[in-house]
């Protein structure tokens, strides 16, 4: 459940992300869009419809985007890019039994699209299908043994399994590939604080503090957990740091509150 959460928030990201555009951006992708469809002096192709299928999607107008990829594998039912992007949007409506049905399609035309099934392995994911989620990953990386991607939703997929030790394995294969991967990092430091690994821990959310100077929620993720081995005035430290980045963090702020209470009662 965490997991469709965690999916469900990234689509509200996506969401906030297209709205954020100013009129006259919007209103420029709007004649792309059109452009698109009208450029030819015959009836659009495929490729026109799925090329304003991208305008109308980077546009933030996700429904009109849908209907031209639709439009395009009508005209074109082997065109694997139109089906991909229509999965794309979907996902990003949180249509995810469509998007399967067309990250399948994609699979379909192009079996050998290594990073096909990482979409595909996503959106079981977002689903709360964990265990169809890790069979794509694996697909994927029979495939392509290099997809960082591939190797971190096994891992995520895995930690909300409550497997902990194969999620650790395939986050760790991840860094090895990416040793800047912020995500990646912050799942390893989960995996190791609810396991009581708190040492470990407060290295993995110092390491992304070291990449991802801003990184609120990794300072009080490293408050919480100086907070579990009693060092009051480190935790003290990092949850002021997070709300500097974060003021508007209640569980941040009573945290801090604790901490305070808990260190004047040790003196």
């Amino acid at each position: 459940m965490r997991l469709r959460v965690s999916g469900y928030l990234f689509l509200i990201i996506f969401g906030l992300i297209g709205g954020c555009e100013s009129n006259e951006q919007v209103s420029t992708k709007k004649k792309q869009a059109s452009t698109a469809l009208t450029k030819s002096s015959t009836s659009p192709s495929a490729q026109d419809y799925n090329n304003s299928g991208t305008a109308y999607q980077r546009a933030g107008r996700l429904q009109e985007a849908a209907a031209a990829y639709h439009r395009a594998i009508e005209i074109k039912p082997t065109l694997i890019e139109a089906h991909h992007n229509l999965g794309t949007v979907y996902v990003m409506q949180g249509k995810l039994t469509e998007a399967i049905v067309a990250y399948k399609r994609v699979i379909q035309l192009r079996p050998d699209m290594a990073e096909a099934y990482v979409d595909l392995g996503r959106a079981y994911g977002f689903a709360g299908r964990l265990d169809e989620a890790i069979a794509e990953y694996e697909k994927a990386l029979t495939r392509d043994t290099t997809l960082v991607y591939a190797h971190y939703g096994i891992g995520l997929a895995y930690r909300h399994k409550g497997m902990f030790p194969e999620a650790i394995v395939a986050l760790e294969k991840a860094m090895v590939l990416q040793p800047d991967f912020v995500e990646a990092l912050m799942q390893l430091g989960y995996i190791y604080r609810e396991t009581g690994q708190f040492t470990k821990a407060v290295e993995i959310f110092n390491t992304v503090i070291k990449i991802y100077p801003t990184n609120s929620t990794a300072y009080h993720e490293l408050g919480v957990c100086h907070t579990k081995v009693e060092a009051y005035s480190e935790a003290i430290k990092a949850f002021e740091k997070a709300l500097q980045l974060n003021p508007d963090a209640v569980e941040t702020q009573n945290l801090l509150r604790v901490a305070h209470a808990r260190m004047a009662r040790q003196k």
